[in-house]
C-alpha cells in the first residue's frame, strides 16, 4: 500500500463541497472527509431538532488539553506541545483513513468557521506544506440564501421566513426573506473565506457554477492535480450517481426549502433578495463579489424589488 498524501478543498459553507466530496469518494484511490483540524474554534450550535452540538476543531481541543497536560515533563513549552500534538494526531488520522479505506489520496473538505479562514491556511502550510489547496467558490449571494434556508429550523423561530416556510403560514406572503443579522453573518463568512485567497493563491480554483455546467471537467482537474488515475467514462459515472436528481428525486430548480439539497441551481438568490438586502450585502462583501467575477459593479442592486411577492405558485414546495 503506497504512502498516503493529503490535500485540501476549502470553501465557504453552502458552496457545494459535500456534493463534490460525495462525487470524488466514488474514485477507488480518493477518500474525502472532514477532519476539522484547524481554526482554533469552539462553539455550541443547535441541531435542527433544537439539541445542542459542539463545533470544535482539533487545534482548539489541543489548546484546552495543554492547560492540564504536564507538557513540561516532555521538555516542551505549551506552544511546542500544542504543535506537536496537532501534527502527530493529524498524521494518525491520515494513516487511519488510509488503512481503513485502502485509498492513498486523502482530501480534507474544510468550510472554515467564522473568523478562522486565515488560521486554517496558515496551519495547513505549517503541518502539510506539500499538500495542494483547492478553492471551491460560489456566488456569495447564493451562499447567503442557501445558508439562511439551511438554518431555518435552527435559529429562525419567530421570524417571518420561519412562519412562511416551516409553519406554512403563507396567507400574507413574504415581503422580506432575510433579516439583517442572518444576511450579515453569511455575507461576512463568505467574504472572509474567499478573500483569504487574495494573498494565498490556490493550486486550483473551481466554482459551484462550473460544476453545475460541467462537473465532470472539474472533477477531472482535481484528480489530475492530486495524481489520481483519470478515466472520463468513470468520472461521468460518478457525476451521474451524485447528480441533484439522483440524490433528491427532484429536477434541478424544484425547491424543497427544508432539504439539505434545496434547489441545485445557480442564481436563486435573485428570488429572495430585496433592495435592502442587496445594499447590505454590497456594503459587507460587494468588493469580494466583484473580485470573484460575479459582478462587474454594484448596479445589480438596482434591479432588486423593494419587497418580495412570494406565493405558493412560485415553485416552493
Amino acid at each position: 500500500m503506497s504512502k498516503p498524501q493529503i490535500h485540501f478543498v476549502i470553501s465557504a459553507p453552502r458552496s457545494g463541497s459535500t456534493w463534490l466530496a460525495k462525487t470524488l469518494n466514488h474514485h477507488p484511490d480518493v477518500f474525502v472527509t472532514e477532519h476539522r483540524f484547524f481554526g482554533n474554534f469552539f462553539e455550541v450550535w443547535p441541531n435542527n431538532n433544537g439539541s445542542p452540538a459542539p463545533r470544535i476543531t482539533l487545534d482548539a481541543f489541543a489548546q484546552a488539553l495543554s492547560v492540564h497536560y504536564f507538557h513540561q515533563h516532555l521538555a516542551k513549552s505549551r506552544d511546542e506541545f500544542i504543535d506537536d500534538f496537532i501534527g502527530r494526531y493529524a498524521q494518525f488520522m491520515l494513516e487511519f483513513a488510509h488503512q481503513k479505506t485502502g485509498k492513498s489520496v486523502i482530501i480534507d473538505k474544510i468550510t472554515p468557521y467564522p473568523g478562522t479562514s486565515r488560521s486554517v491556511i496558515n496551519k495547513i502550510k505549517l503541518h502539510f506544506p506539500d499538500s495542494k489547496i483547492i478553492q471551491l467558490v460560489r456566488d456569495g449571494r447564493d451562499v447567503a440564501t442557501s445558508g439562511t434556508f439551511d438554518w431555518l429550523q435552527k435559529d429562525a423561530a419567530g421570524t417571518k421566513r420561519h412562519q412562511y416556510f416551516v409553519e406554512n403560514q403563507r396567507t400574507d406572503g413574504l415581503a422580506r426573506f432575510f433579516d439583517d443579522d442572518a444576511l450579515t453573518s453569511w455575507s461576512q463568512n463568505w467574504k472572509e473565506t474567499v478573500q483569504v485567497f487574495r494573498n494565498n493563491k490556490p493550486a486550483l480554483r473551481i466554482s459551484y457554477e462550473s460544476m453545475l455546467t460541467d462537473q465532470a471537467s472539474e472533477i477531472k482537474k482535481i484528480l489530475e492535480l492530486v495524481g489520481a488515475q483519470v478515466s472520463d467514462e468513470l468520472i461521468d459515472e460518478y457525476c451521474q450517481l451524485e447528480s441533484f436528481q439522483a440524490a433528491t428525486g427532484r429536477p434541478n430548480g424544484q425547491m424543497d426549502p427544508l432539504a439539505k439539497q434545496r434547489s441545485g441551481v445557480a442564481g436563486d438568490w435573485v428570488r429572495f433578495m430585496t433592495r435592502k438586502d442587496g445594499e447590505l450585502f454590497d456594503k459587507i462583501a460587494g468588493k469580494a463579489l466583484i473580485d470573484e467575477g460575479y459582478e462587474s459593479d454594484a448596479n445589480w442592486i438596482d434591479d432588486l424589488p423593494e419587497k418580495l411577492e412570494l406565493n405558493i405558485s412560485d415553485g416552493i414546495s
